[in-house]
């Protein structure tokens, strides 16, 4: 769990935003490349690989920190974190997972390697809303599915994560949702994207 705090934490926040409407990526544009920042020195680059990968290369005042390769922009499978990595094999089919439309529960099973020591199993848990919703990241609105993840270690009961804000048209998670001890929630999102620029 303590990894997807930190990745929340690293690439997800608040700030001023900005952003024209052509700049805006959609279901058809996305797949060529976008970004997302938080603030001036906070930015995301995202690429999709194929039908069911993306990888992210998050980047603090130009110098890279993170990179992550997701199933569908939804489930970490590699992550090298400051040259440290870490592989999630899954355990399970993933495909048959997906889409995760409003209603359903989805369950994946994954093996968590670091270095050369062997991993634990975890199980994730995500619960979809029923109800689709809405988010803006500046000029840009993208609808969303609130889907709440949970884990599992071996036997144990779900633990609840947090509420994730999955954009379908994007294969990415734009924003996410924590409790806190108090029972309020606290929405970390990014607050602008824009197409890649030709190279």
């Amino acid at each position: 769990m303590e990894t997807l705090f930190f990745l929340a934490a690293a690439v997800l926040g608040l700030g001023p935003a900005s952003a024209s409407a052509d700049d805006c990526p959609t279901k058809e544009t996305a797949g060529k490349g976008f970004i997302v920042e938080r603030g001036e020195r906070s930015k995301t680059e995202v690429f999709h690989s194929g039908d069911s990968e993306v990888r992210t290369v998050s980047k603090y005042n130009g110098s890279t920190y993170l990179e992550v390769t997701l199933y569908q922009g939804l489930f970490e499978l590699d992550r090298v974190d400051r040259g440290k990595r870490t592989v999630y094999r899954p355990k399970s089919d993933l495909a048959k997972t997906f889409p995760p439309s409003p209603g359903k529960k989805i369950t994946a099973l994954f093996e968590e390697t670091e270095g050369a020591r062997k991993g634990d199993l975890r199980t994730f848990v995500l619960e979809v809303s029923k109800k689709p919703d809405t988010l803006s990241l500046g000029g840009c609105k993208y609808k969303v599915l609130r889907i709440d993840r949970s884990v599992l270690n071996d036997k144990s009961r779900p633990t609840f994560v947090e509420t994730d804000y999955y954009a379908p048209d994007l294969k990415l998670i734009i924003g996410k949702e924590y409790r806190e001890s108090d029972g309020r929630t606290d929405l970390n999102k990014y607050d602008k994207i824009y197409l890649l620029p030709p190279r």
